[in-house]
This record gives C-alpha cells, structure tokens and sequence, in this order.
C-alpha cells in the first residue's frame, strides 16, 4: 500500500478553514454534537476524573494535562510528545485547533473520547492496550483526538453523523500513524476488511449503519472499513481531494460531497474500493519485534469429532506480547466450505480464550477437514495457522 503524506497540505487546507468562521463555526459544530447525532462520541469522565487525586500543574505550550498524582511521571515524559502532536495536526491541516487543548488522563476507565467545545481529551489508561507501553498509547490516543478535532471543524460536525463515522474514525486513526510514521501498521487494515466483506459483504450502506464501531473504544479494527475506503479514494482521485470531501460533508450529503470533489458517483467510488478490498490477499505481516506478535497457544473442537448437520464448537486461546489482541482480530476460515467467521470472546476473567462457531451442513461427508485461523492485533501484525477438525457422520 502507498504511503501518503499528510504533511504538505498547509497550503491546501489554509482558504478551506478561513472559511469557517471560529467562533460561530464551533458553536454550531457543538450544537450539532450535542444535539443527539452522536450521543456517545463525546465522552468526557469528569466525574471519574475528580474522583481520583488529579494534578494539573504539567503544562506546555499549547497543552495543559490533568493526570492522576501517582502517574505525574507519565505525563511529564510525554507532555513534549503531546505538544508535538498539537503542531502536526494544526500545521498538517492549517485547520487552527484550539489555542491550549487539555489532555484528561484517567486510570479508572478504557474510554477515549473528546468535548470539542471545551477543548478537551479523555484518554482511558484502563484500555488494555495501554497495558505494556502507556507512554506510546496515550500519544497514539492524544494525536488520533486531535485529528477527530480537526475533521469535526473541517465538516462542520457532519463528520459525527451516523452515517459518516466510519470516515471520521479511518481518517483520524490514518493521520495518527502518519504522526508516528508507521503507516505500515495500516496494511492490516486491508486484512481486516478483507475478512469482514467475506463474513457479511460491505458497501457504503453498511458502513452508514456503524454496526461494526464502537463508542468508548477507536481501534485499527472499528476503523478499518473507513481507512481502506478513504484510502482507495486517495489513490484513485488524489490525496487532497480527502480533505476537500471532509470539507464538502458541512454542506453536502455523502453522495452530494463524493460527486463534488471527486467527480465520480458514490456507486461507482464504492465499486472501486471492494475490487481492490475483494482482490487483497492477506499474507504475514510484521511490524513489530518477534516477541511482540500474536501467539497460537492451542486450538480444541468441540465435540471431537464434530457431527454433520451440528455446529462445531471451535476454542482458540492465542496470546500477544503487546496484549492488543482482541477478539475481534481472530477470524476463521473453513476451506471445505469457504465459511469466515469471526470469534468472540469467551472463558472467565481468570481463563480467558475466544471462541468461534462453525456450522457443519446436514451433507458433510466424514473424514479431516483444515481450517485456517487469522490472527491480526492492534499494533498491525499478521499471523495465520493452519488446523485440522474430524467429522463423522
């Protein structure tokens, strides 16, 4: 996949947003967000925060933190990084964020989420990805907020819509790999919608209907469809014609702001972005140390042997050395009958594992069937295992 810079758009993005008036443009951009349209987008844990001793003498010059007293020393290592990522979005975009943006740690929860009116970012530490590198999570957490600050201002809010959160959580998460340069890890991205399209086809209709995004959490996983459909975009029409499409949605409708700067029908951008997510082959990826990737552990059926006509239970327990492998990064495919499933999570706090359920028709004739299993963690690193399940009749 290309890399796109982000960078080189200043000039691009400055006549856009001196046409949004600041005041009148976030009071109204406000109104929009708490007026209902995304109820559970603007997450901010006041009272859980002022639950916990807070300290909020760590500043820079265009961040102010409040953080928890016995994690001052997190925020002093990483107060110059967030000032750092203060300048990328606001010079990346020219979009003006907010004078002083103010970074709400809070060690009680997993929530992230923004208050665009205040200028404030929660960031939940209790996010088990945060567990093995914190100072990484919380810049990763901070810059992809910051973005989301950005194309809320670039859309006039409509960016928050239901219908075009999938492009607001894949652009934002795009931008931050674009700060930490490892926009490697997005390749996974194409996995993961590649596996998706195969359980339950995709099309701008589905991803209209967020069923695959979440509130309080923004991962590669949930943003996938929009990073890969942004990123066709990008390589079909042009890069900076994305940020004028952001611009496009404060006026227009999706299919009104598609034709306007991309010159195309969204019918026909949507059919050009599954060739290429349908045509992808998902292979190994690496993108961090050996001791970082996902980890097959052990795979068990049941029953053994499975029966046909019956569902076959499958129980996969895998690990990740930078425990960022969820659930939903485990898919399933059955080469006998081309099924992909994806697998829950299951087993109890002290014995976790995830577990998949695969249909076996009524016609399934008896002997060994493979099946291959897909692991793909937060940090973008791809791994698949071959197994092998018994059926008699």
């Amino acid at each position: 996949m290309k890399r796109r810079n982000f960078r080189c758009r200043h000039s691009l993005m400055h006549p856009m947003l001196h046409s949004l008036t600041g005041i009148s443009t976030r009071s109204a951009i406000t109104a929009c967000l708490f007026g209902g349209v995304v109820s559970g987008l603007l997450v901010w844990s006041a009272a859980a925060a002022h639950a916990q001793i807070m300290d909020d003498s760590i500043v820079s010059r265009h961040v102010r933190m409040r953080i928890p007293i016995e994690r001052q020393w997190l925020g002093r290592e990483a107060i110059n990084d967030l000032e750092n990522c203060w300048s990328f979005v606001n010079a990346a975009t020219d979009a003006r964020l907010p004078r002083w943006v103010t970074v709400v740690i809070n060690t009680q929860n997993g929530s992230t989420g923004l208050d665009l009116d205040r200028g404030i970012i929660t960031i939940g530490l209790a996010d088990p990805t945060a567990a093995k590198d914190a100072r990484g999570f919380l810049v990763h957490a901070a810059v992809r907020e910051m973005a989301r600050m950005v194309l809320l201002i670039l859309s006039g809010g409509s960016a928050a819509r239901p219908e075009n959160r999938f492009l607001l959580e894949g652009m934002s998460e795009m931008l931050a790999h674009d700060y930490s340069n490892s926009v490697r890890k997005l390749t996974a991205a194409w996995a993961i919608t590649y596996y998706l399209d195969r359980i339950n086809p995709l099309g701008l209709k589905q991803l209209a209907a967020g069923n695959f995004l979440s509130e309080s959490r923004h991962t590669l996983h949930t943003a996938a469809p929009g990073i890969t459909f942004l990123t066709a975009a990008s390589d079909f029409y042009g890069s900076q014609r994305v940020f004028r499409f952001f611009e496009a949605l404060a006026k227009r409708d999706f299919g009104d702001a598609v034709s306007a700067t991309f010159k195309t029908t969204a019918a026909a951008l949507e059919e050009q972005w599954l060739a290429r997510v349908r045509k992808y082959d998902p292979a190994d990826i690496t993108v961090t140390a050996e001791d970082g990737i996902p980890i097959l552990d052990r795979i068990t059926f049941a029953p053994d042997p499975g029966r046909a006509g019956a569902s076959l239970s499958i129980r996969i327990s895998a690990s990740d050395g930078g425990l960022d492998l969820p659930a939903a990064g485990i898919f399933l495919v059955d080469e006998a009958s081309g099924r992909v499933v994806n697998a829950s999570p299951a087993g109890t706090a002290a014995q976790s594992h995830m577990q998949c359920e695969l249909p076996i028709t009524p016609d399934c004739k008896e002997g060994q069937y493979t099946i291959q299993v897909i692991a793909i963690d937060e940090a973008g690193n791809l791994r698949n295992w071959n197994a092998t399940y018994t059926i008699k009749r």
